[in-house]
């Protein structure tokens, strides 16, 4: 119903102009998605990593939680799995798998229980393409909806009215210029360090995406092109 009042205040607004959203961040509710793709076909959804690497800790703490913590190796294969939505999502599989085997092979038994979580649930009930931000790692939370909906809370310490809710939004329009447009980019509070986290990730992610190509041209082994994208992970465990 949200999403169907949207779509018609919108183009009630905007004089009958078809209006379509181009993406939307949201948790990992498959309500909210799926909504929002019956009334808007086109949008492109992407789930929160935030959520996804809680969702993780939640249950690495529940099924694996000594083992990752008495274990410098299996911290890293648990690490690999949160970082998985930055790298080239054609070798995800390929990489569970190995991270799999070495796990059998070295009788990791709580931690082989989190992996079987993992692919169910990330690998076989969700789309792949929803989570992994490896072409475009901008945005990569759904903090400035969160953010949004925690400054209106504070602005409003109880529920207001439509028009109330109106005056206040076009009252931070008239913020000035600088404030205002950061504010409609969902930068509420400048946050140097995620910012400088991303880029730091970003950058390293087009470093291994440059070398993929070069080993590609080089009609390299598929194998090479896995291993290299394993380093990208060890390599992100150092930034995240």
């Amino acid at each position: 119903m949200l999403f169907e009042k949207l779509k018609k205040n919108a183009n009630t607004c905007n004089n009958n102009i078809r209006i379509e959203t181009k993406n939307l961040h949201c948790d990992f509710e498959r309500a909210i998605s799926k909504a929002a793709k019956t009334i808007f076909p086109n949008t492109n959804i992407k789930y929160c990593i935030w959520h996804y690497k809680k969702s993780l800790e939640i249950k690495k703490n529940k099924l694996c939680y000594n083992e990752v913590k008495n274990n410098n190796n299996i911290f890293i294969y648990y690490k690999a799995i949160s970082n998985l939505p930055f790298i080239n999502p054609e070798y995800i599989f390929d990489i569970y798998v190995i991270i799999k085997i070495k796990s059998i092979k070295n009788n990791y038994c709580q931690f082989l229980k989190f992996l079987e979580y993992f692919y169910k649930t990330y690998l076989i009930d969700y789309d792949m393409k929803i989570w992994n931000y490896y072409n475009n790692i901008e945005h990569i939370t759904n903090n400035a909806s969160e953010s949004l909906n925690n400054y209106l809370n504070n602005l409003f310490p109880t529920k207001p009215s439509f028009y109330e809710l109106i005056d206040k939004l076009n009252e931070l329009e008239h913020l000035s210029y600088y404030d205002y447009q950061r504010k409609i980019r969902g930068i509420w509070k400048i946050k140097k360090r995620t910012i400088n986290k991303a880029n730091e990730i970003s950058v390293l992610i087009e470093r291994f995406k440059s070398i993929e190509a070069k080993l590609i041209d080089a009609k390299c082994d598929r194998n090479k092109i896995i291993n290299l994208w394993f380093d990208c992970l060890t390599n992100l465990n150092n930034i995240i």
